[in-house]
């Protein structure tokens, strides 16, 4: 895209998309970083609001649970009452009078401490009703009987664990909040009885939403994970079911996390000695309408800062363009042909100043190089002429080894026409003009006329040996990579002594997608640390530049991998008393048969 605002542009829109484009960066970094900070701290200003308000609602709405835990302990302050829930009345005993006088004394404690119970029920150790309090008589057909939930726990509940829950009762045509806790023994954990207490729903529900305010959800669930009280339905997959734990160090724990999609800010709260988890849902809405208008402010001020910034360049532009204009009309005029124009340089030593006095030594340096151009053409006609005669050199050589051989011929000497032959096909090949690429069939001919001169050299001390696949003759390689190799043999073997015998053997296959050329000898082989030196001298890049024909093995090596890639090369392998083998990988080319 920025390819796309600068290509066929002027330079005045060039330099003013430029600034803007520099410019955009920063300041899209600027406003996301300030979009973020004021998003960040609009959260953090939720966050603290939120854990205040929690902690408030938590602390206020564990004193009510409290409240009734410890109403319902009050017993222990009476052992008329503790014997009443274990042994029942006695109405011939003196003491019922003493135990009825307790009674009244507790519900009175429990109604100034929990105005609005309306209902006590007291259970004894067999779980029969030993008595019960009503607020009105209207309530005393208030029954504990299997419509209520829980109605089989609810008697039998562990030692120090409290059970809340709401229902309807079809009797009274209401809802009412019920909190059961079982009395235990507190060394011993005998059971003694339980206590049960009845709240209409209305009056727990003013006590619960006092200090909540619109649109928070209050959520409450007793140990077994059930809510028995929501203010309503909104956010409800995001309260987990509470899991009642005893240990200690998690009472009174609060915890306080946004959801995942950041819509409502989630507090947890332990109450009543983990008898109650209490969840209140802050909903995200306010938050995120100041979000909305932070993000409106930061697009509205970078909008109005690239404005400005664009308005700027496009009058500082003027400067800049005014003298490049005058310099664009001058070298139209230079491209129709008019050398002589000049401009005038501005007074200050400017970029631009300096870009005008170059474009006058421009045109008249042209103006020189015109001149100059008829005497360069005249010394490359003069040089053709030098590298034309230069060739006559390779043709007087061959024609001279021709008139050797002819006249060895005349004098019955065969062998030396042979040997004037073959040295004369070996200079063609090697003076050849056209490319370095050969084929396997020219470059087995080069090699077998060397060894003719070798053999009439060393006689039957050299025995050579070709097996090479026919279809393979034409096949394309560069010139003069077996011949290195070949002599790399016959000088380390015979060069040091000819009382021996040196068998040479070349072979060429194909495998696949490449040609496998095999020079092996029945030499004295290579030690294995000399093998290790020369395989690692091949594989060391040569930085050396070689003029003509390359030899030695490491710039055969070369050669190849410059020619057809690191793919292909030489390979040695070689074990004293057993020989050397030097493998020549090359691609499968077949180009059909070229003449030299």
């Amino acid at each position: 895209m920025i390819k796309w605002l600068f290509i066929n542009r002027s330079i005045r829109t060039k330099i003013v998309l430029s600034s803007v484009v520099i410019s955009l960066i920063p300041m899209l970094i600027l406003s996301f970083l300030f979009y973020r900070s004021s998003s960040l701290s609009l959260e953090r200003t939720m966050v603290r609001s939120a854990d205040q308000n929690a902690e408030y609602l938590s602390d206020d709405m564990d004193q009510f649970f409290r409240s009734l835990s410890s109403s319902a302990l009050q017993v222990y302050g009476s052992n008329e009452l503790v014997n009443f829930m274990v042994s029942g009345a006695n109405y011939n005993n003196a003491d019922i009078f003493q135990t009825k006088d307790a009674l009244g004394s507790y519900y009175r404690l429990v109604q100034s401490k929990n105005k609005d119970v309306i209902k006590i029920m007291m259970f004894g150790k067999d779980n029969k009703l030993r008595d019960s309090w009503s607020r009105a008589a209207s309530y005393d057909s208030i029954h504990l009987d299997d419509a209520v939930p829980h109605a089989n726990q609810l008697l039998d509940l562990p030692f120090q664990h409290a059970l809340m829950f709401t229902y309807m009762d079809k009797g009274q045509g209401e809802r009412f909040f019920v909190y059961a806790l079982t009395i235990y023994d507190p060394f011993y954990r005998h059971k003694y009885g339980t206590l049960v207490f009845y709240i209409r729903m209305r009056d727990f529900v003013k006590q619960i939403e006092t200090y909540n305010r619109a649109p928070n959800n209050i959520v409450l669930q007793n140990d077994k994970g059930e809510i028995f009280y929501q203010t309503n339905d909104t956010f409800s997959e995001a309260v987990k079911p509470y899991i009642r734990s005893d240990d200690p160090a998690t009472y009174g724990k609060h915890e306080l996390q946004f959801m995942e999609d950041h819509q409502a800010l989630v507090s947890t709260s332990v109450l009543d000695n983990a008898n109650v988890g209490l969840t209140i849902l802050y909903s995200s809405s306010e938050l995120v309408q100041n979000r909305k208008y932070t993000l409106r402010l930061t697009v509205g001020a970078f909008a109005l800062v690239m404005l400005v910034i664009a308005l700027f360049s496009f009058m500082a532009q003027q400067f800049i363009t005014r003298p490049v204009q005058q310099l664009s009309k001058a070298m139209r005029t230079v491209r129709k042909g008019d050398f002589h124009v000049t401009l005038k340089p501005s007074p200050w030593r400017d970029d631009l100043s300096e870009l005008t006095r170059n474009f006058n030594y421009m045109t008249n340096k042209i103006q020189e190089l015109i001149e100059q151009e008829y005497q360069l053409l005249i010394r490359n006609k003069e040089a053709q002429i030098i590298a034309l005669q230069m060739q006559i050199n390779p043709h007087f050589l061959y024609n001279t080894l021709q008139t050797i051989g002819g006249k060895a011929v005349l004098i019955g000497e065969y062998e030396i026409h042979e040997m004037c032959r073959a040295l004369g096909d070996m200079f063609r090949y090697s003076f050849y003009e056209g490319n370095s690429e050969s084929t396997i069939g020219l470059e087995m001919v080069h090699l077998k006329n060397y060894l003719y001169i070798q053999q009439l050299r060393f006689e039957e001390s050299l025995v050579t040996e070709f097996q090479v696949e026919h279809s393979l003759l034409d096949c394309s390689v560069i010139r003069f990579v077996l011949q290195p190799i070949v002599e790399n043999a016959i000088v380390h073997v015979l060069g040091k002594s000819q009382d021996s015998q040196l068998r040479l053997q070349i072979t060429a296959a194909q495998q696949s997608d490449q040609i496998i050329i095999t020079v092996r000898d029945n030499g004295p082989g290579i030690e294995a640390e000399q093998l290790a030196r020369l395989r690692a001298v091949l594989e060391q890049k040569n930085t050396e530049v070689f003029s003509g024909i390359s030899i030695g093995l490491k710039n055969v090596n070369e050669r190849i991998r410059m020619y057809y890639g690191s793919a292909y090369g030489l390979r040695i392998e070689s074990k004293q008393g057993e020989g050397t083998e030097v493998i020549v990988t090359i691609p499968y080319k077949n180009r059909g048969m070229q003449h030299v």
